[in-house]
């Protein structure tokens, strides 16, 4: 990457925080189009900035590139304070595919006891289930949706994940 294109990616990833939406929308639209590592990790960076538009910003950029490097960081992200970060960080869970569902069956089976990373997860793995799966998927979603999910949920998504790996 050359000097150039890396001061044009800390100047969109700057606009990120812009406070009007059409500027921050052009800047991250720009941003997925440049693609590539440095674009990934630079997102992937602004995912823990205190206002929540710029995480929201970055969750919503990392959908599109789809790159696997930004899975753990996604992860996080699922268990944002923030319901519109948790959902958009989600959709790039769905978006890493195979990926992305070891991941979000990783984070079950040590993030059961948040409720608000169980809700986000529960959206997750039904966008899972309609892409294949279901039989796999079943289990952990009926227990997302029953009382003491950080009791019954880790065993089942374990027991999924195991399913999964070759």
């Amino acid at each position: 990457m050359t000097e150039n294109n890396t001061e044009t990616i800390r100047q969109l990833i700057g606009n990120l925080a812009n406070e009007d939406a059409q500027v921050r929308s052009t800047a991250r639209e720009e941003l997925v189009q440049i693609g590539g590592p440095e674009v990934t990790q630079a997102l992937m960076l602004e995912l823990i900035d205190t206002r929540t538009h710029v995480r929201w910003e970055a969750a919503k950029g990392l959908v599109p590139l789809r790159d696997a490097s930004a899975a753990a960081s996604l992860l996080i992200a699922m268990d944002d304070e923030d319901a519109d970060v948790r959902w958009v960080a989600g959709e790039g869970l769905v978006a890493l595919g195979n990926t992305g569902l070891m991941t979000i069956l990783s984070g079950l089976i040590r993030n059961a006891r948040s409720i608000q990373f169980c809700q986000a997860a529960h959206h997750v793995l039904n966008e899972f289930k309609k892409y294949g799966n279901a039989e796999l998927i079943a289990p952990v979603l009926n227990a997302l949706e029953h009382s003491e999910p950080a009791v019954t949920v880790p065993p089942l998504a374990y027991a999924a994940l195991r399913k999964l790996k070759p």
